[in-house]
């Protein structure tokens, strides 16, 4: 019977314990909980318990932080809490000596809202509303995830005309993000604005699986770049890649040596740049000829050798051939001596890549010519009368 007792004894005080423990728990958690702080602009609703009818209000915190309250008349209720509030009014009431031991209630209807705005590569953009001032990793937050395309490297924050520019790959990288804001005193408030930029461009063209524009925040290699358009086509020309710089000078790139490890060979593309991958083996020919479109050469040909592949037609002016390289470097040609004698020297030759133009020969359009001597004739009779 006594070692029941001494077991029921240990056991109640292990439940006491316990209680105490979850009590502990509940208390630490209420404390960690951030403590909303009064600001002008709120709006607080003020009852006295069973003096309500002369003891109710509705106030406003003004600009100068303070409220006007019945009987307690100017009071301080910016930077308080709500319960360092109520307790301020009820050491007010009681002071007067009207009131014994005041049952004071102080309830926040409508704190005021700021406004922070978001731009960019982010999933919601727009107007964000926060009761206080809040950092920028927060102010990301409400602005759903970042879009695949955002560079966090290079956000900006602007505040009063002022342009900071922020991290936010290294700051949401940091282990401690707490410290690492309040090290870079990034705070946001009303009227501020955060942008988040798209990364710069990389535009790939010609022969490859998936032509398109692909983002980028850094230089990446021409491997790299052929690797995210899906790799290239059976006939495209890996020789003569043609990458076109943001400033517009053009490196033309062997893409079959960029395998090895020359940096010179495995040339770096930066974001802004835009590749080329043209087809091997052929020459376009476009104009005043029979057959105009792509024709397969092995190697160089001469000029005369491409008129004969296309057909030179009887409005072909020869005098004005215009050919662009594949590097984008455009030549003019008078080969129409060469054509008449049936030379086949030329000193410009056609490459795979490249493009030859033949334009019309100028002809003189006798209609229109009659039309308008007629016109004039009439015109003149008129005036002469």
């Amino acid at each position: 019977m006594k070692y029941n007792f001494y077991i029921f004894k240990i056991a109640f005080l292990l439940l006491i314990y316990l209680l105490f423990c979850y009590l502990t728990a509940i208390a630490n958690e209420a404390d960690s909980r951030p403590v909303f702080v009064i600001s002008p602009g709120d709006q607080l609703l003020i009852t006295v318990f069973g003096h309500e009818t002369e003891l109710t209000a509705l106030v406003v915190v003004r600009p100068d932080g303070m409220i006007t309250y019945p009987i307690v008349g100017e009071i301080k209720a910016a930077e308080l809490t709500i319960a360092q509030l109520t307790s301020a009014i009820r050491e007010k009431l009681q002071f007067q000596g009207f009131y014994i031991d005041p049952q004071v209630t102080v309830q926040l209807k409508e704190p005021t809202m700021i406004l922070i705005y978001v731009f960019g590569a982010v999933m919601d953009p727009g107007q964000k509303k926060f009761a206080r001032a809040a950092n920028v990793i927060e102010v990301l937050a409400a602005s759903g995830r970042p879009e695949e395309s955002a560079d966090l490297s290079k956000a900006r924050i602007i505040k009063k005309g002022k342009i900071i520019p922020i991290d936010l790959d290294e700051l949401l990288k940091s282990e401690v993000i707490e410290q690492s804001i309040v090290s870079h005193e990034i705070m946001m408030d009303d009227g501020d604005v955060l942008i988040i930029p798209y990364a710069s461009q990389i535009n790939i063209i010609g022969n490859v699986n998936r032509p398109g524009r692909y983002y980028a925040k850094s230089k990446i290699s021409i491997i790299q770049v052929l690797a995210l358009a899906g790799g290239f086509l059976e006939n495209a020309d890996l020789r003569r890649i043609n990458v076109i710089r943001e400033d517009g000078t053009i490196d033309i790139v062997d893409a079959t040596k960029a395998w090895e490890t020359s940096f010179e060979h495995n040339l770096m593309v930066f974001p802004g740049d835009s590749i080329i991958v043209p087809e091997k083996n052929n020459v376009k020919i476009l104009g005043n000829v029979k057959n105009q479109g792509l024709f397969p050469v092995d190697g160089e040909i001469s000029l005369i050798e491409a008129l004969a592949l296309a057909g030179v037609d009887k409005d072909s002016n020869l005098k004005n051939l215009r050919i662009i390289k594949s590097d984008g470097k455009k030549v003019s040609v008078d080969v129409s001596e060469a054509w008449r004698q049936g030379e086949n020297f030329t000193e410009q030759k056609l490459s795979p890549g490249d493009t030859l133009i033949v334009p019309g020969a100028f002809k003189i359009n006798w209609t229109a010519v009659s039309v308008s001597v007629a016109v004039a004739s009439t015109v003149l009779a008129l005036f002469l009368r």
